[in-house]
């Protein structure tokens, strides 16, 4: 072999290396639709399955969920560019959202958010198990942390479940 071909190859095969790969076991990268969600306790179960369907993306290194804790659709605010006080307060009431860097490891996915309904959550943690079956996915909230590292009341009390479907 010349010297020439054999740069050549060793070029090749550290270029080919150097390449940033997609980790593609991750089982929860796409687009996933919210169907259900059950608030549940010791005691108690409470069950929702929103007309209005909310939205859980998750690309390689970021994730974005939005959602509505009502069944009916969300009520539109009579004048779009000029709401009144009540109508801002129940479009508040109405919507879940963060997003921002999470972490998978074995059935674990834990969210850092960067940007949030709650005002201060951002830097906060949010940690989920998870199942995912063909196109299906169980997701379940079971702690949350704030960026102070306190925990809010219903931590112990209650988990969320969201059932997803792949879109």
């Amino acid at each position: 072999m010349t010297n020439s071909l054999k740069i050549v190859l060793a070029l090749v095969v550290i270029l080919t290396g150097c390449n940033k790969r997609i980790e593609t076991s991750n089982l929860l990268l796409g687009s996933w639709s919210i169907e259900e969600i059950q608030w549940i306790s010791n005691d108690t179960t409470v069950q929702r399955k929103p007309e209005q369907k909310g939205l859980l993306l998750i690309t390689p290194e970021r994730y974005s969920l939005s959602w509505t804790p009502i069944e009916k659709h969300r009520k539109p605010f009579q004048s779009l560019s000029n709401p009144t006080d009540n109508e801002v307060l129940e479009g508040f009431k109405t919507i879940v959202f963060n997003m921002g860097s999470y972490n998978v490891s074995n059935s674990e996915f834990v969210t850092k958010s960067h940007l949030s309904k709650v005002l201060g959550f951002e830097g906060g943690m949010q940690y989920f198990k998870f199942e995912v079956t063909d196109n299906k996915m169980v997701l379940i909230l079971f702690d949350e942390t704030y960026p102070n590292g306190e925990k809010p009341d219903w931590y112990g009390k209650w988990e969320t479940k969201f059932s997803l479907a792949r879109l």
